[in-house]
């Protein structure tokens, strides 16, 4: 079995670039006494010394025949035979703080926390690397602790939804369980007081609007334009309904990133990889979230997985939010994603191995279509 690692990349790869800190001084300040005067502390414990380290399957606290290390944009995921260890990079981002080990053991405590919710079988624990005296890195043990990373079972690459759609091969009843799981969840968290929902979305797309438009994105400005015109006119259409959403405290602390490489469909289905980082953006609508994820079935050429998935929410919850505020939620979230992808751009790292740029108009291609959908809707 191979664990599906795409969930660790797509979100985190489009955020702005972040300010990479090395924090071999972190661990300078603990004080312990080292067999070799030669012995260079500052290079043993860079991001690079424990990535190194954690690449032979020596410095695993279960035995593994072989390790994988894959990067991504905010963490270093070693996948070993049966498990899955996420190492966070040393970095400082306007919302996200991973720049010493203090803020990194914090950031693996919320992701164990929060993806217990819906995958508590597969967030395991948050465990120590650990520097024996000789200057070898380990997980666990009795050395100091030089970093934290969060430990998971390893699921089969197979079972997520991504792949079946590839496959075109996917359980209805499978996808109902999550459909009736969601709808649990969702009455299960505590519901968020949001006042002035209605003005807190339309500053939403102002926001959007503006960042899109920056010159260095070189994003088509008409295209952009469009799809800012039309998520107005149909926010118009739709105002009361999210008014009505807001009041009846419907607005939760959700999961943050429903996308189908993100849903295992095991018995039982599990869900991974919840946007740990933010409250905010954890904050919306269950129905935003259930239209994000039938916007990227959808991109992924099958939309049929997600109406499977929202028909049986709203069977077991008896939401009524309608198709054409569906249509707005999917809309918005294609926006966000076009934000992203363009964001992705201005990485060094990551901008030239990836069209970040055709991603990003794509995605805006989609905003524009599902609002005018959602404006014929309205007439």
């Amino acid at each position: 079995m191979r664990w599906c690692i795409s969930w660790c990349f797509s979100r985190r790869q489009a955020r702005k670039r972040p300010l990479a800190i090395r924090d071999s001084r972190e661990t300078a300040r603990s004080t312990f006494s080292l067999r070799s005067s030669a012995f260079s502390l500052d290079r043993v414990t860079s991001l690079q010394a424990k990535v190194a380290a954690l690449r032979s399957p020596l410095a695993y606290d279960e035995p593994t025949r072989t390790v994988t290390a894959i990067e991504t944009h905010h963490a270093w995921v070693f996948l070993t035979d049966d498990r899955v260890y996420k190492l966070k990079k040393p970095m400082r981002m306007p919302d996200l703080d991973l720049s010493n080990v203090a803020a990194r053991k914090f950031n693996c405590d919320e992701e164990l926390r929060l993806n217990r919710r819906l995958a508590r079988d597969v967030y395991l624990d948050v465990v120590p690397l650990t520097m024996t005296t000789e200057g070898a890195l380990r997980i666990g043990g009795k050395g100091v602790v030089v970093d934290w990373l969060v430990k998971m079972r390893r699921l089969p690459s197979e079972a997520m939804l991504d792949r079946a759609i590839a496959a075109g091969a996917f359980s209805v009843e499978r996808l109902e369980v999550v459909g009736r799981m969601l709808a649990r969840f969702y009455r299960e968290q505590p519901t968020i007081e949001v006042r002035d929902y209605v003005s807190r979305i339309r500053s939403q797309m102002e926001t959007d609007r503006s960042e899109l438009l920056a010159a260095d994105l070189r994003l088509n400005a008409k295209l952009v334009e469009s799809v800012a015109s039309a998520q107005i006119a149909v926010c118009d259409m739709v105002q009361s309904e999210l008014a009505m959403r807001a009041r009846e405290r419907r607005i939760v602390e959700g999961h943050g990133d429903l996308r189908p490489e993100h849903i295992c469909l095991t018995d039982p289905p599990c869900v991974i990889d919840c946007l740990e980082f933010s409250l905010d953006l954890r904050t919306l609508d269950p129905g935003e979230e259930l239209a994000f994820l039938s916007l990227e079935c959808e991109r992924l050429g099958d939309p049929e997985p997600a109406q499977i998935v929202l028909n049986a929410y709203r069977a077991e919850s008896d939401d009524p939010i309608t198709p054409q505020l569906l249509d707005f939620y999917r809309s918005r979230r294609a926006t966000v994603r076009a934000k992203l992808m363009a964001w992705s751009s201005r990485d060094p790292d990551y901008g030239t191995r990836n069209n970040w740029r055709a991603k990003a108009e794509d995605y805006l291609q989609r905003a524009h279509r599902h609002a005018l959908c959602a404006s014929r809707r309205g007439r």
